[in-house]
């Protein structure tokens, strides 16, 4: 199961889309960055330089950074939507 937290943006949407064309199990917990959510002390253990979005896999623990490094990690742990 993954694990993104985001707040409504366009970078937390196309990861949302990935996740749903490839049909991972996954939750969404929302990080309000209007609220300041990101500078949280329970937040900076996931996301230490308080940047969204994070998608953190609950298997492994690991957590990743930045819209288009988590596509591209999805694309392979799922294996699609990679050329071969």
């Amino acid at each position: 199961m993954f694990e993104l937290f985001a707040d409504d943006t366009p970078n937390a949407r196309k990861i949302s889309i990935m996740l749903e064309e490839i049909k991972a199990d996954y939750k969404v917990t929302l990080i309000d960055i209007g609220k300041g959510d990101q500078f949280k002390d329970e937040f900076k253990k996931i996301s230490p330089f308080n940047k969204i979005p994070v998608l953190r896999n609950s298997q492994t623990g690991q957590s990743y950074f930045e819209s288009g490094a988590i596509l591209i990690y999805l694309a392979n742990y799922f294996n699609q939507f990679m050329e071969g």
